[in-house]
């Protein structure tokens, strides 16, 4: 039997990592403002602690206090801005529109990699990194379009998470990945229950299975987006994230009877051309 390609099987991972997310967010949208992010933030912090420790324990030799601790504690705390503007972004716009401004993540990844761990770029990469940014003006159309609160907590969202992935990328020098995501969600329950606390209000019955949908289908999608890129370079499954806006304009379509307009879809292209470029070009040169 011909085995498959590790390129295949990690692109395979990116695209139901993608889909999770989708469904994440769906979910997300039915339960609207029902429920503070606040709330939802420490749910989804406790379900991400449940998935994530049986595969900690399985596969990781870390000890019980990881090493720079104040470090993983920061990844912590810009994951939960991260999560809190995600989850006030999904349920506020329409999931094609939010998925293409997601699509600004690694834009952000690289030039915080470029301005806080000193990593080399030329020109083309800043070049491609501020097309990208223009791709967003494109979607969000200021001074034509009002910028809705759902499209400053997207643009929040990728800009807490690409500050939590230039973390992780210097923790990685000396912890695993498994490591360093798991003691950040561990730090995540304390970090997000205070407000949680505050704005608590007891999910009804016919919630719940939605509330721990949400914090599992992402807790998931984060996994296999690390399952993927473990099998293959960036520069081949990061198109595949690209597929994230066509799904959830499908999910939106069929689901809340919306489908983003035609600058969307155009912004969107022209942020993934430029991410796709920034990170094929970065992957392919030597480490400095």
């Amino acid at each position: 039997m011909t085995a498959i390609p590790t390129a295949v099987q990690g692109a395979f991972w990116m695209l139901i990592s993608g889909t999770c997310y989708v469904a994440s967010a769906s979910l997300m949208r039915q339960l609207g403002d029902a429920y503070s992010p606040y709330e939802l933030t420490f749910i989804r912090a406790i379900v991400a602690v449940v998935v994530l420790a049986p595969i900690f324990l399985r596969h990781t030799r870390a000890r019980l206090w990881p090493e720079r601790p104040v470090a993983v504690l920061m990844t912590g705390i810009l994951s939960y801005l991260g999560i809190l503007f995600w989850l006030v972004a999904a349920s506020s716009m329409p999931l094609g529109d939010f998925f293409a401004l997601q699509f600004i993540t690694p834009l952000f990844s690289i030039a915080f990699a470029i301005l806080f761990l000193r990593e080399r770029a030329d020109m083309a990469s800043w070049a491609a990194t501020l097309v990208g940014f223009a791709g967003v003006l494109i979607v969000l159309r200021p001074g034509m379009i009002e910028i809705s609160l759902g499209a400053v907590a997207a643009l929040s969202s990728s800009f807490f998470y690409a500050s939590v992935n230039t973390v992780i990328k210097s923790l990685s020098r000396t912890l695993s990945a498994t490591t360093i995501v798991f003691y950040a969600n561990v730090w995540l329950v304390p970090i997000s229950l205070p407000m949680a606390v505050i704005e608590w209000k007891t999910p009804l019955l016919t919630d719940l299975p939605l509330i721990l949908g949400v914090g599992f289908l992402s807790t998931l999608g984060y996994v296999l987006v690390a399952r993927g890129i473990s099998l293959a370079p960036a520069r081949v499954v990061q198109p595949v994230n690209f597929m994230r806006m066509p799904i959830g304009a499908v999910f939106g379509w069929v689901l809340f009877s919306e489908f983003p307009d035609l600058w969307t879809w155009i912004g969107a292209v022209v942020i993934f051309c430029a991410t796709t470029y920034a990170v094929g070009r970065g992957s392919k040169k030597p480490a400095a």
